[in-house]
C-alpha cells in the first residue's frame, strides 16, 4: 500500500482521457533513504479540459506531488516513521487508515502558469541521463562509498521516446535537474483537489 501511495504513475490515474492528447510526460519517485523510505513523488501530464466556454478546451501541463514534507530532517523523519508503519500494518485497510492519519502533503501545480516551470521541466529532458562511470574503471583513489544512499527513480516521454534514470537522489545530470524542477515548482503549489493516490482504484 505504501508503494502504491508513492508510485507517481497512480497521480493522474484515471484523469487522462485514452486515445486522445493527454499524456502522463514525467514520473518521479524518490526516497529519503535507500530505496524502502519513499520521500515524495511527483508526476506531470499534459491534458486537455473542458474550459467556461462551450465545445472549447485548455490543454497545458500539470503537476501533482505527494511529499511526507519539505525536503528538510522533518520530511526525512517523516518518511521513515511512515515506513516503520508500512512494515507493521496487518492489512491494506490499516495501512491506507495510517495513509489517511500522516498529514502527507498532496499538491498541484499549473506549470505552464508557474514562472520558469516550463524551462525547468524541459531542463529535465536536456539533462546528462547517462550513467556515472563504473567503479572497475576508476583509480581506486576516486572511488566514493556512499552509505545508505537516498534513491530516485525518473521516467521521461516525448513524442516518440521513453529515457529512464534511476540512482542516487542527490547525484549531478537528472537528479540535480529534478531538484531545479521542484524548487521553481515550490512557490506555485496548491493542495491538490483529485482524489489521492491511495484511494485511486
Amino acid at each position: 500500500m505504501l508503494d502504491a501511495a508513492f508510485d507517481p504513475n497512480r497521480s493522474f490515474k484515471g484523469d487522462l482521457t485514452p486515445g486522445g492528447d493527454d499524456q502522463l510526460l514525467l514520473t518521479v519517485w524518490a526516497s529519503a533513504r535507500d530505496d524502502y523510505a519513499p520521500m515524495y513523488s511527483l508526476a506531470i501530464a499534459y491534458r486537455c479540459v473542458p474550459t467556461e466556454t462551450r465545445g472549447q478546451r485548455r490543454c497545458g501541463y500539470t503537476a501533482r506531488l505527494l511529499r511526507t514534507g519539505l525536503m528538510d530532517n522533518e520530511g526525512f523523519g517523516r518518511s521513515l516513521e511512515l515506513s516503520g508503519q508500512a512494515r507493521i500494518a496487518t492489512s491494506a485497510s490499516e495501512m491506507r487508515s495510517q495513509l489517511d492519519k500522516a498529514s502527507l502533503q498532496w499538491l498541484e501545480a499549473d506549470v505552464d502558469a508557474c514562472p520558469k516551470g516550463i524551462f525547468a521541466m524541459d531542463s529535465v529532458r536536456v539533462s546528462d541521463w547517462r550513467p556515472d562511470i563504473h567503479f572497475g574503471l576508476q583509480d581506486t583513489k576516486d572511488r566514493e562509498i556512499i552509505m545508505h544512499p537516498a534513491a530516485i527513480r525518473v521516467r521521461m516521454s516525448g513524442t516518440y521516446a521513453t529515457s529512464a534514470y534511476e540512482g542516487w537522489v542527490l547525484a549531478a545530470g537528472v537528479p540535480a535537474a529534478v531538484r531545479q524542477l521542484l524548487e521553481t515548482l515550490e512557490p506555485c503549489w496548491k493542495p491538490a483537489t483529485a482524489p489521492r493516490p491511495w484511494t485511486r482504484r
